[in-house]
């Protein structure tokens, strides 16, 4: 999801630092937006607990 200028942050569906205005992505589209320069995700919500794990996973395959 959209940040201001600040870059993307992905977070879980229920997180209430969401704002309005953002995306709803899938798994898949999340773990894209993580690659984007820049993006992060969210630590107060799951997004970071469970998208960083899968997405180091995909290090292996590069």
């Amino acid at each position: 999801m959209p940040s201001g200028g600040r870059g993307t942050v992905v977070h879980d569906a229920g997180c209430p630092k969401t704002g309005n205005g953002g995306t709803d992505l899938g798994a898949m589209e999340a773990l894209d937006a993580l690659m984007r320069p820049g993006a992060r995700a969210c630590h107060d919500c799951d997004a970071a607990t469970v998208l960083i794990p899968a997405l180091e996973l995909g290090q292996d395959y590069v």
